[in-house]
């Protein structure tokens, strides 16, 4: 237990002593397209792809719920839970 307490101890001492962290190079932000949100091709999307965007969600969201519910229904372990839900979505 002392020789993890040291070890630890070291570490951070040697941590602390970093000035600062060295990061690798990156574009600089005028050559890029700016991003407006995690999925931007949906920020930018005009309104009616958009719809179709979320309804196609909804659909898989309803159906992924309902796969959920027959896994529960058929008792289907845990660990075999995962690969039922996909292979009724596949279906």
């Amino acid at each position: 237990m002392i020789r993890f307490v040291i070890l630890i101890t070291i570490y951070a001492i040697a941590a602390s002593t970093i000035s600062e962290p060295i990061y690798a190079q990156t574009l600089s932000p005028g050559t890029e397209t700016p991003m407006t949100g995690i999925k931007p091709d949906r920020t930018v999307a005009d309104r009616a792809s958009r719809q179709v965007m979320r309804e196609k969600e909804a659909a898989l969201k309803q159906k992924r719920s309902e796969c959920r519910k027959q896994a529960k229904i058929q008792k289907v372990s845990l660990l075999k839970r995962q690969r039922f839900i996909h292979d009724c979505m596949s279906n």
